[in-house]
């Protein structure tokens, strides 16, 4: 895990994922890990010349909610409505009635559908980090409740937490982040997460007491911060 310090996290890490993602000779998938995303998107410049490379976009978590200041994707679309992402986005909104179990299983196969049909596909994913140690919709559990959650044989996956204020989660899991994402792009700005990083930096702990241990064990992370540590 590299750690990068400066006042500028946002623009710094959407300008390095930008070139990332403009080198690329194949098509790229991006993960965009929830509200973290979003303040980056405006620094994100993509310039694909091959029309054959598709760049595509989806929230790596999502609430289970259609209300537009809620769900990740309508924050998205409400923020950036002319942006090159959100003209290249799997959406990941829940239909009416829908519950959440069913939403996972559809996301599944949609993503799985699109991910079959691209050229030298390689993914990169941004991650924030929350106070707990949480990323996107990985949340700190016990150990059998986190591994019956987030099992290794899934790629997207639901959790209904009633501990958090919006309860109904989905998130691509830990083992499908580990052997997928070529490039994690972490992101934790603000006081507020001082503490987790010095944690997460001089300390381990098991993937299920702080997710945010994918930054350690990841073979290729950028953890971009505002925080002097």
């Amino acid at each position: 895990m590299e750690i990068i310090t400066t006042d500028k996290p946002a623009l710094e890490l959407g300008q390095d994922l930008a070139t990332a993602i403009n080198k690329h000779e194949g098509s790229v998938i991006c993960l965009l890990s929830g509200g973290s995303a979003l303040d980056v998107i405006e620094h994100l410049d993509i310039k694909r010349q091959k029309s054959e490379c598709r760049t595509i976009f989806i929230m790596g978590d999502e609430r289970g909610s259609r209300e537009r200041e809620i769900n990740n994707t309508l924050q998205l679309q409400n923020r950036y409505p002319d942006h090159f992402v959100t003209n290249n986005l799997i959406e990941t909104i829940p239909n009416e009635a829908e519950i959440l179990p069913d939403f996972a299983s559809r996301i599944n196969q949609n993503f799985s559908k699109v991910f079959s049909e691209l050229k030298n596909p390689k993914i990169f994913m941004v991650l924030g980090m929350g106070a707990d140690g949480h990323t996107a919709g990985i949340f700190p559990l016990p150990l059998d409740q986190f591994n019956d959650t987030y099992k290794e044989d899934v790629m997207y996956a639901s959790l209904q937490l009633d501990s958090l204020t919006r309860p109904h989660r989905a998130s691509f899991t830990p083992s499908w982040i580990l052997s997928n994402v070529s490039y994690i792009f972490a992101y934790a700005a603000g006081e507020s997460k001082r503490a987790v990083l010095e944690s997460l930096k001089n300390e381990s702990k098991p993937i299920h007491e702080r997710p945010a241990e994918i930054f350690k064990i990841h073979s290729k992370v950028a953890l971009y911060t505002d925080q002097e540590l």
